[in-house]
């Protein structure tokens, strides 16, 4: 689905990414950890087309990116981003079915499918009752599922997530990842996500990309990149498994 050649990126003298190669396959979930300033919202923002002032290349679908038209990307990935700051009063029904802009004309109002899809998505993510909600009335966390929402009625063929569970409870963040683990498992959707909670990501991610300032320190299955070893070489703490996915961080740095 996505290929990345010698991805680079820098500040001024300073390098935020440095040569990354490295592949996402269709119909996986990634997970994408690493510390803070480690790269992993800059590699996102230049994967999903927000960044062209990088060196290297990226491909979608053996397409580079720079060659789509930005309706048509829009129908490859969509984006949860880590905030979003929407000040406007939509409502929450309206948010969502932004997501279906991608496949109408600017004049054309929805069609009853792409209403259904619209329902569908706000029920998968428990937000069909803040339908008739103003977005900016809602919490944090209510919000992000509802961004949720919108980017699952793109329809997409890879979804980003960008610390996307930050502010829902565990019992949210939880359902939403049970949501996006069923739509990989039966419908071949591709989700890669940056997150940091590291028990998610060895309960949900069946492929984990661990950067480390700038660089990629490994890739592969998630059962050999969660290794004890490598997570306090990268994060500097020490964890022991605690079952077959589990991880426990100890008092110990």
């Amino acid at each position: 689905m996505i290929l990345l050649k010698n991805v680079g990126f820098q500040y001024g003298n300073r390098k935020i990414l440095k040569n990354i190669s490295l592949s996402v396959q269709k119909g996986s979930f990634y997970g994408v950890i690493g510390p803070n300033g480690a790269g992993k919202t800059t590699l996102m923002n230049i994967i999903t087309g927000l960044r062209s002032d990088f060196t290297g290349r990226v491909y979608i679908k053996n397409k580079s990116i720079t060659e789509y038209k930005i309706k048509e990307l829009a129908r490859q990935i969509s984006v949860v981003p880590q905030q979003m700051d929407i000040r406007f009063p939509y409502t929450c029904l309206e948010i969502v079915m932004m997501g279906r802009t991608p496949y109408k004309s600017r004049l054309r109002a929805l069609s009853r499918r792409d209403m259904g899809i619209v329902r569908r998505c706000m029920e998968m993510t428990d937000t069909i009752r803040f339908a008739d909600c103003l977005i900016t009335e809602l919490s944090g966390g209510e919000k992000q599922r509802v961004i949720l929402a919108k980017a699952l009625a793109q329809q997409p063929e890879v979804l980003f997530l960008d610390e996307a569970f930050s502010h829902m409870d565990i019992y949210y963040s939880v359902k939403c990842l049970n949501v996006l683990k069923q739509l990989v498992d039966e419908d071949g959707l591709t989700v890669v996500c940056i997150m940091h909670d590291l028990n998610l990501v060895s309960s949900f991610c069946s492929e984990v990309v661990m950067l480390q300032n700038g660089e990629v320190v490994r890739q592969g299955r998630t059962e050999t990149v969660m290794k004890p070893e490598l997570i306090h070489g990268t994060f500097k703490i020490k964890v022991a498994k605690a079952g077959n996915s589990g991880l426990a961080v100890l008092p110990e740095l």
